[in-house]
């Protein structure tokens, strides 16, 4: 299995924390080492094994984890490095409620006094690829806790249609993995892995 998470019930609503994309199968009995971090929306089509857990998931659909996937292993390769052992990368969001209904996930969220985060984001990582789409009145607000983070990074910029090396602002369209050209992220994160 390679891609893991663990789904809790807050207030009778499902959210996925600790989102990890491995590039190789998990070994739990060995330590795992985050090569990088992706940004995103929200967690959408992907289905919980089990609940309260650090588990294997059902993708159901979701087409972004296994483009990431893809995009570091290819990156690995171009490189010409080994991918390390229990390597992967660490999925944020700019909130974690499940809905694969954008509008939906928004109004829900903005239910909770108290949004519920991620402790993984507290962590360090040695890049973090920013991807979130473009300015957006709804999700701009929740922006602002990642462009504050100090870590190298990165994103697609749908308007220039290349791949600038810092955060971007809220406003900034930092396009999401599909329907992205892969070679100039691949380029880029072999250049930074």
């Amino acid at each position: 299995m390679t891609y893991y998470a663990r789904f809790e019930t807050i207030e009778n609503h499902l959210f996925r924390f600790d989102t990890r994309i491995y590039l190789g199968e998990h070994d739990p009995s060995q330590d795992s080492e985050c090569v990088g971090a992706i940004v995103g929306k929200n967690p959408g089509s992907a289905q919980p094994t089990q609940l309260g857990v650090f588990a294997h998931l059902n993708l159901d659909g979701d087409k972004m984890l296994p483009s990431v996937r893809n995009r570091f292993i290819a990156a690995y390769k171009q490189a010409g490095k080994h991918i390390p052992t229990n390597a992967f990368v660490q999925v944020w969001n700019l909130f974690y409620l499940c809905n694969p209904n954008l509008g939906e996930a928004c109004s829900m969220i903005n239910n909770f006094p108290s949004q519920p985060q991620c402790p993984s984001e507290k962590n360090q990582s040695k890049v973090v690829w920013f991807a979130w789409g473009g300015n957006d009145g709804l999700l701009n607000p929740f922006k602002l806790r990642f462009i504050k983070r100090n870590s190298p990074s990165f994103y697609y910029n749908h308007q220039s249609r290349a791949v600038v090396s810092h955060t971007p602002s809220e406003h900034d369209f930092a396009k999401h993995p599909q329907g992205m050209p892969a070679v100039p992220v691949i380029n880029y994160l072999a250049s930074v892995l």
